[in-house]
């Protein structure tokens, strides 16, 4: 072998080592693979998770889910049950393909399609039904690959077309795609929410198709005490609804259509209000009378998730959900000349949705805006053990879109002060020189808790009733002894809960030889504070004071 031919071998053998180590090292960083080792302790991954969604000339729409997931551990078994929800008034599942690979690779198809009512035993939710895939053998390291189409008839609104696809998810997702076909002659208007993301566009007959496609998306660490959501979660929005005006006369048309007061109710309302002089009175005498004789039913599917039902036809049931109450308060107001108007409702979570795209979906509640005396009140009709006045506290801070003739408006509740949740006590403390004591404490309980309070008290029997007091008068005197008890507003309407005990407590404190100690003791620092980093600031959701005085008193004898 010449020397030449050596060198060049040589040369062969160390290029090709190079390439073999570039290789490798390009391997071991392949994002998929990393991203799948960082999600390996998961209970569950998204391999892919797609929506195609086509708008139709006729305004009606064809989407298209497809799902694959990686069952991981025991927990996530419970995918195999797949619920898919629809309307069959006006919605059709079709082309639905399921089946799971097992870790052997074997594929199998799914066991079994129900159409299940989730209202069963009532016939006015016949026609919510949820088709129910089951598939078989789920087992840790199985692939579960589903997929439905979605037909939708009609829009909730005449000649609209409204959707939203997230980027921001609770587990890990491997690939996102979301497929928007549009009829070229409908514009659209598309709105990015904390995300930089384009879609690719092209143009295809009569239709434009928009593209979205996002890979390895990181699982979202929620934390305590965070700022609202809308702040920092990814989405977009869609919408061919130019102005809000729109929604509003929509809606608008739809209480117009729905408002209806039979006789029976302008009867009911003289008697309601027959003892009462102030208007407000009588109006907290009707709020009264429907939190008191009507149930909640959800309503929130269908075309009468959005539109209520008659207000004659509800009044007649006593039952309904917030917009179906709302409009029956509306029609029993109004025979008393009270202005009143419905308010769309969402919290401050989810942000204002006056500076979105015009869509009805962001909002989940109806509240009723009372319009008095050049004064406005908001009042949740549903909200048991409020006055018409006051706001609820899960309330306060949230968006309403007021729904009126002149196009609506919107408003930011007011967010509430402390005073709003206090919690005060006050105890005198008589310490004797054996360290026992006996103490008078004085409570005056949030509003919140005082209304749970009072309506679980009203619900309980008189066994259930001895047997709280009994643990409660054990947890204070710890084998002492209960002296006297008090209870303020307990059996009331309204107003927040006083109480007053006096008891005696053995070994109240420690005494050692001449020395007696005794305080409030510290404050624990909360579990939400341990972290040594936060990812997001730190937002408390609701202003609160709990304030405790104790006074400690020590006869002579015990100073000696």
């Amino acid at each position: 072998m010449s020397y030449s031919k050596s060198i060049s071998r040589k040369i062969q053998s160390i290029i090709f080592i190079f390439i073999f180590s570039i290789s490798c090292l390009c391997f071991a960083q392949d994002p998929a693979v990393l991203w799948e080792e960082k999600y390996s302790d998961e209970s569950f991954i998204y391999l892919l998770m797609e929506r195609i969604v086509e708008l139709k000339p006729d305004w009606s729409t064809e989407e298209t889910i497809h799902m694959i997931a990686k069952i991981q551990k025991e927990w996530a078994k419970s995918l195999g049950e797949i619920p898919i929800s629809y309307d069959k008034s006006f919605q059709e599942i079709k082309d639905i393909k399921a089946f799971i690979t097992t870790p052997e690779g074997k594929k199998l198809k799914y066991k079994s399609i129900q159409d299940l009512n989730p209202y069963s035993g009532d016939p006015l939710y016949s026609d919510s039904r949820t088709k129910v895939i089951t598939m078989p053998n789920v087992v840790e390291g199985s692939i579960i690959d589903w997929q439905a189409t979605i037909i939708t008839k009609k829009p909730i609104i005449k000649d609209t077309f409204w959707d939203s696809f997230d980027f921001t998810f609770e587990a890990p997702v491997k690939s996102l795609k979301y497929k928007l076909i549009i009829p070229k002659n409908i514009a659209i208007q598309i709105e990015n929410h904390n995300i930089d993301i384009k879609p690719q566009i092209k143009e295809e007959a009569n239709k434009i198709i928009y593209s979205w496609k996002k890979d390895f998306i990181d699982k979202f660490e929620t934390e305590e005490n965070i700022p609202p959501s809308d702040e920092f979660i990814e989405y977009i929005t869609v919408s061919n609804i130019k102005q809000w005006q729109q929604i509003a006369d929509w809606y608008w048309g739809l209480i117009n259509k729905n408002l209806k007061v039979s006789s029976i109710m302008k009867e009911k309302v003289k008697e309601i209000i027959k003892d009462k002089d102030r208007l407000e009175d009588k109006i907290e005498a009707i709020i009264k009378y429907m939190r008191d004789n009507f149930r909640y039913v959800s309503m929130s599917f269908g075309y009468h998730r959005y539109e209520p039902h008659p207000s004659d036809e509800v009044f007649n049931n006593k039952y309904g959900d917030c917009k179906d109450q709302v409009l029956v308060c509306l029609a029993l107001l109004k025979e008393i000349g009270v202005t009143a108007y419905p308010a769309l409702f969402c919290n401050e979570d989810s942000g204002n949705p006056k500076d979105k795209l015009p869509m009805p979906t962001y909002f989940d509640h109806v509240i009723l805006r009372i319009e008095l005396k050049d004064k406005v009140y908001y009042t949740d009709v549903l909200a048991k053990g409020y006055r018409f006045y006051e706001i609820p506290l899960w309330l306060q801070g949230g968006y309403v879109f007021v729904i009126n003739d002149k196009g609506g408006f919107f408003e930011q509740l007011p967010i509430l002060d402390e005073t709003e949740n206090l919690t005060f006590r006050e105890s005198k403390i008589i310490i004797n020189e054996d360290g026992s004591a006996l103490i008078e404490t004085v409570s005056l309980w949030p509003k919140e808790f005082s209304i749970r309070l009072r309506e679980n008290w009203k619900n309980m029997t008189e066994k259930q009733k001895k047997e709280i007091l009994e643990s409660a008068d054990e947890t204070y005197t710890a084998g002492g002894k209960m002296l006297e008890r008090k209870w303020e507003n307990l059996e009331s309407d309204y107003g927040r809960i006083k109480s007053f005990i006096k008891y005696e407590r053995p070994r109240w404190t420690d005494v050692s030889g001449d020395f007696m100690s005794f305080g409030m003791g510290g404050y624990a620092r909360d579990k939400n504070f341990l972290k040594e980093k936060r990812n997001y600031p730190i937002m408390f959701w609701f202003n609160s004071l709990d304030k405790q005085t104790n006074i400690y008193i020590l006869s002579r004898k015990t100073l000696r």
